[in-house]
């Protein structure tokens, strides 16, 4: 296989996020030797799903699981679940779900990543064929009246993205009064949990609470970018595989190849993918966090602020001010502020810190300072960044 350097491909010192584009997450040893294992042999994938879920459902305090390539897959998958259900005639008939309950409520001030930004992951929904109906106000927020009057014989599930901070929005209705009128209207619900993986609690949290299908994302654990899984109620996540790609080559449930047609077919996974996710997950939960991810990272914060402190007009803060179990939502780094320059200055030298070789990533997040995320360094990139922000202010 080419290296990066034989390919012309710059090495990426990642001080933001295991975001998509940079690739995911770095995989563990321990979780590609279990890939490298199983990529040996074949196995059959309905099985693998199966015991694989199995495992993944017990972590998770839910009744089964399965694994998908990524959370949006889960959210797409989950969607066409309550949508169709097991019907075959249903399931080849979607993504047009004229006929069918496929009414999706959620939360207008939930839209998307953040809320108040246009939808970009709750989309998946409308890919198997989902409508939304948006409730309450983008700024101020629903009510739980509100929630219930927009339930109808057309609702096919209540969505509810879970902020990045949950407990500390008070402008959305909170999942568990969601999940409290959902059932009593006999109406499912979807959590987009993707990132809910720490503290550990949150990885069972919202099925504790009683949701029925919740969606998360596999490089949150350490895994394969391109894999996640939902939890949730039995009958539904047995729903959720008919409707996956293996569904399009039937299963435990009928023998007959392409029966079920699934809307899922184009989210497939490799056997290698699926044991991964189980192996990152496991490791995830047995874990020391503090002495394999906090504490390093602040070693890294130590080192890169004294490097820096012999540089005139730059202080320094912990970044994020809101730290859970001593971290923030995956993020823990150190906030350097450009005390003479000007955000427009600021913005410009996070440009030229990119677009260097070794690319350096890092956060502005406004006004004259920088942030740079600790947990994702390699040992040593603390001192390309700092070189890297010397140069350039001796420029």
């Amino acid at each position: 296989m080419s290296s990066y350097k034989d390919l012309g491909v710059r090495r990426v010192v990642n001080g933001q996020f295991p975001i998509t584009r940079l690739g995911g997450s770095v995989i563990p040893k321990e979780v590609l030797d279990a890939m490298e294992e199983s990529t040996n042999n074949w196995c059959g994938i309905w099985e693998l799903e199966e015991k694989v879920g199995n495992a993944i459902a017990r972590i998770c305090s839910a009744e089964a699981a399965h694994v998908t390539s990524g959370s949006f897959a889960a959210l797409v998958l989950s969607a066409a679940a309550c949508i169709a259900g097991k019907d075959p005639e249903k399931m080849r008939r979607l993504p047009y779900a004229d006929g069918m309950k496929n009414e999706i409520i959620i939360q207008r001030n939930l839209r998307g990543a953040h809320a108040g930004e246009p939808g970009m992951y709750d989309r998946s929904m409308e890919v198997p064929g989902g409508k939304f109906v948006e409730v309450g106000h983008e700024v101020w927020g629903a009510r739980p009246k509100d929630l219930e009057v927009a339930i109808g014989d057309k609702t096919a599930a209540i969505h509810f993205m879970v902020p990045d901070y949950p407990d500390s929005r008070s402008d959305i209705i909170p999942l568990e009064e969601i999940i409290e009128i959902g059932h009593k209207h006999g109406v499912p619900i979807i959590v987009d949990a993707a990132g809910q993986t720490y503290p550990i609690e949150l990885l069972s949290r919202f099925t504790k609470m009683g949701a029925d299908l919740v969606c998360y994302a596999a490089k949150y654990v350490q895994g394969a970018n391109s894999a996640g899984w939902v939890c949730g109620k039995k009958d539904l996540i047995e729903t959720v595989s008919l409707h996956s790609f293996i569904g399009q080559e039937a299963g435990s449930y009928d023998p007959r190849p392409g029966f079920y047609r699934s809307v899922g077919r184009g989210y497939k996974l490799d056997r290698q993918e699926i044991v991964g996710t189980l192996a990152a997950l496991q490791r995830w939960v047995k874990m020391d966090h503090n002495k394999e991810r906090i504490d390093p990272a602040r070693q890294k914060i130590k080192r890169l602020q004294d490097s820096l402190s012999d540089v005139q007009n730059l202080s320094f803060s912990i970044w994020p001010e809101d730290l859970v179990d001593g971290i923030g939502y995956h993020q823990l780094g150190l906030r350097v502020t450009f005390e003479k320059k000007t955000a427009t200055e600021a913005v410009n030298l996070n440009h030229k810190l990119r677009d260097g070789d070794p690319s350096i990533w890092l956060y502005h997040h406004g006004g004259n300072s920088l942030d740079i995320n600790a947990l994702y360094l390699a040992n040593g990139d603390e001192k390309i960044i700092s070189n890297g922000i010397k140069r350039l202010l001796d420029e």
